[in-house]
């Protein structure tokens, strides 16, 4: 969804997992995290986050808007991503995709996405889910549970009178979504 967002509103998308795939792997306990399905350490997530704003630094030198997809499921590193978000772009909007457990686990059970960092990302989907710290901050909720074209339109819908965002949205858009990444 977020990849669709990005090509609809015609800005960067970054993707967290690229940064991930980098730093991880420098964790002593990279293997068994990742076979065992486990979650980084807040400590290692946290060096993922600082690589993250220094890019974010980078892109706002060129452009106004960037969709970041992560899946900011603990409130202490979600907040270095939102404190350095307002600092650097001067705002934000967190949209958080949402999709009932079943669509969630079929998609998942799909196979192994193109370019994934995880292999099988069921493990991890269920620690996430787990330890997820609901939000202290206003935040669009986006059903996920249809067609990628469905959910973007929904997310068109949702954000045409939010803020700055609303004028970048065409109006007679024709979008196609090739994948989704369904923990957007």
């Amino acid at each position: 969804m977020a990849k669709g967002l990005a090509d609809t509103i015609n800005c960067p998308y970054f993707d967290i997992d690229e940064i991930k795939k980098a730093v991880f792997r420098e964790d002593p306990d990279y293997e068994r995290n990742m076979q065992q399905g486990i979650p980084f350490s807040s400590s290692t997530r946290s060096l993922v986050y600082e690589r993250v704003i220094q890019d974010l630094k980078q892109l706002r030198t060129q452009h106004d808007f960037v969709v970041v997809d992560e899946v900011l499921h603990k409130r202490e590193l979600r907040h270095m991503l939102f404190d350095a978000a307002e600092e650097i772009f001067g705002d934000f909007i967190v949209i958080w995709v949402r999709a009932d457990d079943d669509v969630v686990m079929q998609r998942l059970a799909g196979g192994k996405r193109e370019g994934h960092i995880l292999n099988d990302p069921v493990p991890m989907y269920e620690a996430f889910k787990s330890e997820f710290e609901d939000f202290h901050r206003s935040v669009i909720v986006c059903s996920n549970n249809g067609s990628p074209e469905e959910s973007i339109d929904l997310l068109k819908e949702l954000i045409r009178g939010t803020s700055k965002l609303a004028a970048r949205i065409p109006e007679n858009l024709e979008h196609r979504v090739q994948s989704m990444d369904e923990t957007s």
